[in-house]
């Protein structure tokens, strides 16, 4: 599931990665852009993430990405400016400052901070595989069963965009049958019924779309728990025996490499903190 939302495109540098240096640089940059740095510091590490998801992953999944929290980013936008009014006033109504310098700078530092966060986690999920995850969490001394929760949580996202454009495009099937038995009727000169609806607007009418799409949605969701509870058993989840597993993590020369690399890249992140502020 994950390679087909979150758009794997090979074994790259990145992609062949030790997943312990992944989760530990995850950690560093989720802190980074917690932090109260300035616009430009958070900039300049959004530019960073955005460079290496765009090369690993593809403009084209970058920008799906980026228009799926685009309402966020602009309710951000719009929300944020008159919570802060203080500095110079750029636009006021009737005396009433609206916004501000310093409203405009908190609202980019949410949204490059937002955008940021999103970004890295998209690319920590879209180049690291499930069973490799798994085993990482297993290697910082994480109980098995909370190391599947993780990773199911991680997968069962993509899942559901999955089975909701499976049921968007049924439903549009669906509609376009019943345009075409009404462009028919209309053809063959029948006429509407008397005291038939008028048609809605388009909101109305997206509204109306969306209320049986998320209830197929939440039925399918919901018949899938007993999939999902075999699957877990099938994986030994709730025994005590020791666990076994097919795949294993670098060891030796490769393992000591990308711990360097990854011990390089966290220095150079927390450095560039110390320095500049």
């Amino acid at each position: 599931m994950i390679p087909t939302v979150y758009g794997k495109r090979g074994l790259s540098a990145v992609h062949c990665f030790d997943p312990r240096g992944k989760i530990i640089l995850l950690g560093v940059f989720l802190v980074t852009f917690f932090l109260p740095l300035r616009i430009g510091h958070l900039g300049i590490h959004l530019a960073a993430v955005a460079v290496l998801t765009v090369v690993f992953l593809g403009i084209g999944n970058v920008l799906r990405t980026l228009r799926l929290i685009l309402p966020i980013l602009v309710l951000v936008l719009i929300l944020t400016p008159p919570f802060h009014r203080e500095g110079p006033v750029l636009f006021s109504i009737r005396s009433v400052p609206i916004l501000t310098v310093f409203g405009l700078v908190e609202a980019l530092r949410l949204i490059v901070r937002f955008t940021g966060i999103t970004l890295i986690f998209y690319l920590f999920m879209g180049t690291t595989d499930p069973d490799s995850l798994v085993l990482a969490f297993r290697w910082f001394r994480l109980p098995f069963s909370v190391s599947m929760v993780l990773s199911i949580a991680l997968e069962y996202i993509p899942t559901i965009r999955i089975i909701y454009d499976q049921v968007r495009d049924a439903h549009r099937l669906r509609l376009a049958d019943e345009t075409m038995e009404a462009r028919q009727a209309v053809n063959s000169g029948r006429t509407r019924e008397k005291g038939k609806s008028k048609p809605r607007g388009k909101r109305g009418h997206r509204l109306a779309e969306s209320i049986p799409i998320l209830t197929s949605v939440l039925i399918l969701s919901v018949r899938r728990i007993p999939t999902l509870a075999m699957a877990l058993e099938c994986r030994g989840v709730g025994r005590k025996n020791r666990r076994s597993s097919f795949h294993s993590l670098k060891t030796g020369a490769p393992m000591i490499r990308d711990g360097l690399i990854t011990a390089l890249i966290a220095a150079t992140v927390v450095f560039s903190i110390v320095l500049f502020p």
